[in-house]
């Protein structure tokens, strides 16, 4: 299991809402790998037998770095994403997208099925194109609800063949875990890469 460690820094959470900002660059990497959701574990017949010979979770790895301010939680993700999809505008079009994934409970969940009704996961989710992200639990695929009101905050910018996105909410000590979304494999939903196991999250 790797660790991953959000060290103090000074300054506010817009000063870092920017993936160039300074501080990005003394923040620790980690390197964190991908893997493609189960498809036996989709809920949907439909998707189980659509899916069954296409390619899935494109996204090899994603590259985490980790910041605390205040009594917030700043994280900014990195991706390959050659041919980004920035925007749904149509029925068969799908954006780019990340999450952030928490145990709602602190300790532990089912991480590959996003959670279960004994142990639901809490998310940050950002999309490309949408007006902000939002914060939501669930309790196994296609279970996902959305909070009214939230206080995150996040800035996703494509640059050079990368998606960089920062995201911050309430910081706190617990276990973590990345999901990413490629819009241009048609990936929405329970299909997604995602890191296969739970990693320490330390905040400093």
């Amino acid at each position: 299991m790797t660790a991953v460690t959000a060290s103090k820094t000074s300054g506010t959470v817009e000063d870092l809402r920017s993936p160039r900002a300074a501080a990005w660059k003394n923040a620790a990497e980690v390197k964190l790998p991908l893997q493609p959701t189960p498809l036996d574990a989709q809920p949907s017949a439909y998707v189980q037998k659509a899916w069954a010979n296409r390619e899935r979770g494109n996204v090899p790895s994603v590259a985490v770095r980790a910041l605390s301010v205040g009594d917030q939680l700043v994280l900014r993700l990195e991706w390959a994403a050659p041919d980004p999809r920035r925007l749904i505008n149509d029925n068969d079009v799908y954006a780019d997208a990340c999450a952030v994934i928490f145990p709602s409970n602190g300790k532990d969940a089912e991480l590959s099925t996003m959670g279960s009704p004994e142990r639901p996961v809490t998310t940050w989710y950002w999309r490309a194109g949408a007006p902000g992200p939002f914060l939501a639990t669930a309790t196994g695929l296609g279970t996902v609800s959305r909070a009214a009101k939230h206080g995150l905050q996040a800035t996703g910018e494509w640059q050079a063949g990368f998606w960089n996105v920062v995201i911050a909410g309430p910081a706190k000590s617990t276990r973590i875990g990345v999901a990413v979304w490629s819009g241009v494999s048609g990936e929405r939903a329970g299909l997604k890469s995602h890191t296969p196991a739970w990693h320490d999250l330390k905040v400093g």
